[in-house]
């Protein structure tokens, strides 16, 4: 398609909110059937971002019926196996939306999610899922520890504190020369790995820790993942999923450090690409595959906060790692 993102912005999100909420089957647990928790987060994420949470508010409650007694969350709303990595993402959601729900459950089963958590860290600082690799799932973990701090005001939480800073440390021990993380198993080209590391556990160093190489180390990563971009606009080979998680992250680094002027081209044309190849509604995984809610919730939530990056608002704001 072709379009101009800056003027038509509003139209395509609400182009893409109205393709979800016609697939609601798919996502919600209002609609009595089993769920992919890791689908429903996004979701999440997207009501937030567009100010519908109060409005949409028991799309968050029911997540608490499908608790697991451990805690944490399952990857699937029927299954009673824990996964810490929707865990952590589930929880932070609920976490956020709290904020502006009150709602004392919720507020007790983050809480509930919370001790467990710390309980899960490994004494070398990470925290392991065997359906992911312990960079992403360290660093999901990292990421829900600092919503909880930031929504709560326990930014002097030192118990929380300490867990999250051996996660950091733990992440800085994989670190590569290329500025990449990179992890051969799940993502060799280590786009969608950097990107998440970014925004979910060296960011938050930077802002909660004050730790003086965390800002170097997200612009040299921030740096490699320039270098990756193709001529096109895209990253890793066409892959819209890493291509959004790669064009999010540089709107996050380029304002916290002040590098907006050095990242902008390469952020337009990665937007314009992923707006360029997409369906009528929504997006697949690659260009010219049919669209699924996962991926079409990451691309409404790039468009959210490009939409907020041209404001020239605070995108720490938008993350919640700052107020």
């Amino acid at each position: 398609m072709t379009t101009n993102v800056k003027e038509d912005m509003d139209a395509l999100i609400e182009n893409e909110w109205n393709y979800l909420q016609d697939n609601r089957t798919e996502w919600s647990l209002l609609e009595g059937k089993a769920v992919d928790l890791e689908v429903l987060e996004h979701i999440l994420r997207c009501i937030l971002h567009l100010g519908n949470t109060d409005k949409m508010g028991q799309e968050f409650r029911e997540c608490l019926k499908v608790q697991n007694p451990d805690g944490g969350w399952s990857k699937v709303s029927d299954s009673d196996k824990t996964s810490i990595w929707v865990t952590a993402f589930v929880a932070l959601k609920l976490a956020r939306g709290n904020g502006v729900l009150n709602d004392a459950a919720i507020s007790g089963a983050v809480d509930h999610c919370l001790e467990s958590v710390l309980s899960w860290q490994k004494e070398d600082g990470h925290w392991f899922d065997d359906e992911w690799s312990n960079l992403d799932t360290t660093c999901s973990v990292t990421y829900f520890l600092t919503i909880c701090q930031v929504m709560n005001d326990k930014l002097n939480d030192e118990r929380i504190n300490k867990a999250r800073v051996r996660g950091f440390e733990y992440i800085m021990s994989q670190h590569r020369d290329s500025g990449l993380w990179k992890d051969n198993q799940f993502h060799p080209s280590g786009i969608e790995t950097t990107a998440h590391l970014m925004q979910y556990t060296l960011i938050p160093a930077h802002f909660m820790d004050k730790i003086e190489f965390a800002e170097q180390s997200c612009l040299d990563a921030a740096e490699g993942l320039l270098g990756e971009q193709a001529d096109n606009g895209s990253w890793d080979n066409e892959n819209t999923d890493h291509t959004m998680d790669a064009l999010r992250n540089l709107m996050l680094v380029g304002d916290a450090f002040n590098q907006r002027d050095k990242y902008q081209s390469s952020i337009e044309r990665g937007v314009n690409w992923l707006v360029e190849i997409k369906n009528d509604k929504g997006w697949g995984d690659f260009p010219e595959e049919p669209s699924n809610i996962e991926r079409t919730a990451d691309g409404l939530d790039t468009l959210l906060k490009y939409k907020r990056y041209l404001s020239g608002k605070r995108m720490s704001d938008f993350w919640a790692f700052t107020k």
